[in-house]
């Protein structure tokens, strides 16, 4: 299972993901070929988007986003990111008082605290 933490002034939420669609989320988003930058922004301002929100507040496309963005982002930070940034395991995403950025730390650092 794949966990992501994410805080922000709004909220405060874990997602977790099962191994197998994780998987599944990443073979057919890497099919795609999809611009890994692009990727990465786009994931970050889908979880700001609907950081605030209830699950039950959410309508299915920004559920399916959301869940997209997770996988993409665990797998951004454990596979895909050079590697002097990398993370292994679980992350925490944690939106700058402001709101305009996010500082990305291995899950268990933060869950230490």
């Amino acid at each position: 299972m794949i966990t992501v933490y994410y805080k922000s002034n709004k909220a405060q939420w874990k997602y977790e993901l099962e191994d197998d669609e994780h998987a599944y989320i990443m073979k057919n988003l890497m099919e795609e070929k999809p611009d890994i930058s692009e990727m990465f922004e786009e994931s970050l301002d889908i979880l700001q988007e609907v950081s605030g929100l209830d699950e039950e507040d959410m309508d299915e496309d920004e559920q399916i986003d959301q869940t997209i963005a997770v996988a993409f982002l665990w797998q951004y930070f454990n596979h895909l990111a050079p590697e002097d940034e990398r993370i292994a395991g679980d992350i925490a995403i944690l939106e700058d008082e402001d709101g305009t950025g996010v500082t990305v730390l291995p899950a268990a650092s933060v869950l230490e605290e």
